[in-house]
C-alpha cells in the first residue's frame, strides 16, 4: 500500500468561486499553473476559456449580492495573469513611443 496523498483539483467551486482544495478565489496559484500547463501551446484558448469562466462568475455574483463586481477586478482575477509579462525595459520603450506619438 502506498503512503502517497491524493492531490485535490484545484477547481471552482460555483456559485462563490472559490477553490475546493484550499479555498481561495478561483482561480488561485495551482489552479494558474495548471491552467498554464494545459494550454501550453494554445494562450489565445486559455484567454478564450477564461474569458467565459469570468462572464459565469460576474453572473453568479449577480445571483449572490446586490452589488454589481468591479469590472476590473474580475478581469485581473480570471485573464490578467495570462498576459505575458513585459520586462520594464520593453514598457518604458513602449511608454516613449506613446509619449513621442501624443
Amino acid at each position: 500500500m502506498s503512503g502517497a496523498v491524493p492531490r485535490r483539483r484545484h477547481v471552482a467551486v460555483r456559485p462563490v468561486w472559490l477553490c475546493r482544495a484550499c479555498a481561495a478565489p478561483w482561480p488561485c496559484q495551482p489552479a494558474k499553473l495548471a491552467l498554464r500547463v494545459e494550454y501550453a501551446h494554445d494562450p489565445v484558448g486559455l484567454s478564450v476559456y477564461l474569458c467565459a469562466l469570468l462572464h459565469d462568475a460576474a453572473v453568479d455574483w449577480l445571483r449572490l449580492r446586490p452589488a454589481a463586481p468591479d469590472p476590473a477586478e474580475l478581469f485581473t482575477r480570471f485573464v490578467g495573469w495570462t498576459r505575458p509579462a513585459v520586462s520594464a525595459a520593453a514598457r518604458g520603450r513602449v511608454d516613449d513611443l506613446l509619449r513621442r506619438r501624443g
